[in-house]
This record gives structure tokens, sequence and C-alpha cells, in this order.
């Protein structure tokens, strides 16, 4: 998940220094500036802070989904009848990637990790003990047409539905999309709640408690807690520039 935010270093503090994640690498623009700080949860997820002024959408970048054939996907969605790129290239952190735009406006990414990137380079680093969570659960848009997201999501990118269509699986693992929709006509700020990130966290009251417990706790919005028909506690906090992060505790095992 990639978000756009106004200071760097600000959003750094909330992400490093309050949530307990670290940075593993910055992508920089030609000027020797900072455009891109890579958070990172774990060897395949992390949060991207983009420092530019937001283009759409509320706050969100992109999104961006991994592969092991960056190039199959791409030809894949073509004959799927998605628009996609000629070709698939390197990015700027030595990856394969190729970006589209999904019925809604959205930028979804599709990257494959090359041995020889970055995002390579820090494998078993930058996970410290400290961050709340090593697992991102799901990532969440909000769209215009449920079905329409659910045809283009399940059918050109294979997820598979579940339930009322509000959420899908990403593959075999764990990995959930979630598709928000309103019948209002969306404004800014119901972008900043359903374009989200949301963290596996097993103990929510706890960690919840430990972040509101911090001296930096005044410099963010009030963390919300809730519990889910389902019994999960569920917190919800917003960073500098209001991107939302929500808190979930993973499925009990019996």
């Amino acid at each position: 998940m990639a978000y756009y935010v106004s200071d760097l270093n600000k959003a750094r503090a909330c992400y490093e220094d309050f949530l307990g994640f670290k940075e593993a690498f910055c992508l920089k623009n030609p000027d020797g500036s900072e455009h891109v700080a890579f958070i990172k949860l774990n060897d395949r997820q992390f949060i991207e802070l983009v420092a530019e002024a937001p283009k759409n959408h509320g706050f969100l970048h992109d999104i961006a989904f991994q592969t092991d054939d960056a190039r199959g996907v791409r030809a894949s969605l073509a004959s799927a009848g998605v628009k996609v790129p000629q070709t698939v290239a390197k990015d700027q952190a030595g990856n394969l990637s190729f970006d589209l735009i999904d019925p809604f406006g959205f930028t979804i990414q599709i990257i494959q990790y090359e041995p020889d990137s970055l995002t390579a380079r820090g494998k078993g680093k930058f996970m410290p003990e400290s961050r709340i969570s090593t697992h991102i659960d799901h990532v969440g848009l909000l769209i215009g047409d449920r079905e329409v997201a659910a045809k283009f999501y399940g059918d050109a990118f294979g997820f598979a539905r579940e339930g009322d269509n509000t959420k899908m699986r990403i593959g075999d693992g764990p990995d959930r999309f979630e598709l928000g929709f309103e019948r209002k006509p969306p404004t800014a700020d119901r972008y900043h709640i359903k374009d989200h990130i949301c963290l596996s966290v097993p103990d929510v009251p706890k960690v919840a408690a430990m972040l509101k417990a911090k001296p930096a706790a005044k410099n963010f919005r009030e963390i919300e807690t809730h519990v889910l028909e389902n019994g999960k506690h569920v917190a919800e906090l917003y960073d500098p520039d209001g991107n939302r992060v929500e808190l979930m505790e993973p499925p009990k095992v019996n």
C-alpha cells in the first residue's frame, strides 16, 4: 500500500517511532531529495510513503500485488482485455513491475521481486521486535460498483470472491482485498476511511492501550476501538495526513 504524505519525516515518526516499524530503503528524486520511503512489515510487504502532492482518491498513491511472473501476468491481463503497458520494466528499486488503472481510477501495480533489488538486499533485516504487526491482513478501496469491481478483480486477476463480494482472497494464502461501497457519491474524507490498510495484530486491546500510553499519541487523532459481530477486536488510527490504518485480530485457530 502506498500513501501520499505531505511531510516525509512526520510520516516516518508515525510509522517508525510510534508504530515501531523500520524503514528498509528510500528512493530519491533526480535532484537528490527523498521521494519514497519503504516501511517494512516483512520480507514481502511494505507501506510506501510517497512525498508528493495527492492527485486523486484521497491520499492513496497505489496498491501493489506481488507475483512471481510479472510478464506472464501482463500477458494474461492483456488477453482479458485489460489495458496494460506494452512491456514490463525494472523500477527504481530494481524490481520488475508495471502499472494499470482499474475501472474506478485507482493505480494498481504488479511487482516481481528480483534477487538483486533493494527489496531483496534487505531480506531478513529491518524487522524489529518493536513493530506492532508482522503482516498486512488486507487493503481496502472505496469502489463505485461492487459487481463491476468483483468481476474485474475476480475474472482478470483471479481473486476469489467471499460472502457478499465485499471481500476477495488473494491466492491461497491469508491475504485479502476489501471492496468498500457506498451509495452516496464519495467525498475525500470517505476515501480516507475506506481506502485503508489493515494490519494483523494478535491482541488489539493490548496494542491499542500501549499506543495510547505513548507520549507521542497526543500528536495523532484519538485511537478508536470496537468489537465486531464475530468477536474480533478492531482499532482505527490515522497517520498525520489522515490515512487510515486499521488493526484487526486474525481468525482464531481451534
